[in-house]
């Protein structure tokens, strides 16, 4: 007997078939859809996650987490050029008065020898320095890290060979970066062997920017070096303290010194929204001195610097606005709106350029002058919106208003006959 389907039967196997592909259809679409957000936050999870401000990183010793409670009474600081400041109570720790622990960001894995041995893309590079600063401080003394940002050589280097020669190697570190091709230094100087790989650089361009990035992710990630300070220097600039004493202010300071002030109309010609708003807009020297964690967090940035390289334009100056506009929103308590290196900015017709000292300027009342200054007077403030009382602001040291301001000093000029007059200054004035 044959078997022939009715037409009511067959109507009715269509019309099961035409659901049952609805419904396959739409189960496919909910699976693609969990499949691309599960991708998405892999994607996510596997990057670094921004540092917040809070975030601390190594931890404080209990007898250390006791004694901060008395950090906020700072001890005084001598303007003898050649004194110390009394020992450093937190010498490893992040920022004092705060307790420091946080596991890696990520699984990166950080072969931290190859980014010394060939070039690697910027973004790699600070992926991996985020990596590395979110770790704890490497063992052993905590070092500063200069941070040489070079148009040519240096001349200064008789100076800075003996202010090197009052520190033991355990307590600092180099790095060199040349905008273009300089000679190599030889094996007895403190800089050979201690460039990194060099990129092109402009002024008030976002390749300055770069250069700073990538100077502290290189310091970052040099894993070898307990770096935990980190200064940006020029060939133009030299100490003016001996090197026990800038040791001695920097590892007991609470904050970081970044110099970061609102700045003027004609710097505020471009849209800074949604990310932040104008008035939040900060400008200051780039010579900034900043702790490990700062510097995690400038190198872990990708928001702000998309925002600034796609938008700041006109007079939007991006090395003096960068670095200052991301840490005085992310932590303007941690920072100290002043910077270490004195500069003369006295003339109204400067060029954006601080007076460059030579010869006939070198003497002894300049350095005195520079060591025992305890008002910022002398800061790049001429661009500043802010109250005029700004421009003598006393310069606050853990607390402690009317402290020594000045570390290093610039602007020198390399003529010989300048960098002579700068050699033969003795140890009683600078301190080296």
């Amino acid at each position: 007997m044959t078997n022939v389907l009715s037409p009511s039967n067959s109507g009715r196997l269509g019309f099961l078939k035409s659901q049952q592909d609805v419904w396959l259809t739409r189960g496919g679409i909910v699976v693609l859809i969990l499949g691309s957000f599960m991708f998405f936050k892999f994607l996510i999870d596997s990057q670094p996650s921004p540092i917040p401000a809070e975030f601390t990183i190594g931890r404080l010793s209990p007898q250390a987490s006791a004694d901060c409670q008395n950090c906020t009474h700072p001890r005084v600081v001598s303007t003898d050029p050649t004194s110390r400041l009394p020992e450093s109570t937190f010498p490893n720790s992040y920022l004092p008065c705060k307790d420091y622990v946080k596991p890696g960001s990520s699984t990166h894995d950080l072969d931290v020898d190859k980014y010394f041995k060939v070039s690697v893309e910027d973004s790699e590079l600070l992926h991996a320095a985020q990596d590395a600063a979110t770790n704890p401080l490497p063992d052993g003394k905590p070092k500063i890290a200069f941070l040489f940002i070079l148009r040519k050589e240096i001349p200064l280097e008789p100076l800075w060979e003996r202010f090197f020669a009052g520190a033991d190697n355990d307590s600092y570190s180099i790095y060199t970066h040349a905008s273009w091709w300089v000679n190599q230094f030889p094996n007895s100087s403190v800089f050979h062997n201690r460039s990194i790989s060099t990129k092109e650089v402009k002024r008030f361009d976002i390749t300055l920017v770069d250069v700073v990035r990538r100077l502290l992710a290189f310091a970052l990630l040099d894993t070898g070096r307990a770096n935990m300070w980190f200064m940006l220097v020029s060939e133009a600039c030299m100490p003016v303290r001996s090197f026990p004493y800038v040791y001695d202010y920097f590892m007991n300071s609470t904050t970081s010194f970044v110099e970061s002030y609102s700045p003027l109309k004609r710097f505020k010609r471009w849209h800074t929204e949604p990310l932040f708003k104008l008035e939040q807009l900060h400008k200051g020297e780039l010579w900034v001195s900043m702790h490990r964690r700062h510097a995690g967090m400038v190198v872990g940035d990708v928001t702000f610097y998309r925002k600034f390289k796609a938008d700041c334009r006109d007079d939007c100056v991006l090395d003096e606005e960068y670095v200052q506009t991301l840490l005085h929103i992310l932590d303007p308590k941690g920072i100290a709106n002043r910077s270490v290196t004195y500069a003369d900015w006295s003339n109204p017709k400067h060029g954006d350029s601080p007076l460059k000292h030579n010869v006939s300027h070198i003497n002894l009342e300049l350095f005195r002058k520079i060591q025992n200054r305890t008002e910022n007077r002398d800061g790049q403030y001429m661009d500043s919106s802010d109250d005029l009382n700004h421009t003598m602001q006393t310069c606050i040291y853990n607390g402690r208003p009317s402290s020594p301001c000045f570390l290093f000093a610039r602007k020198f000029s390399g003529e010989p006959a300048d960098v002579e007059a700068l050699v033969k200054l003795p140890k009683s004035i600078l301190g080296y």
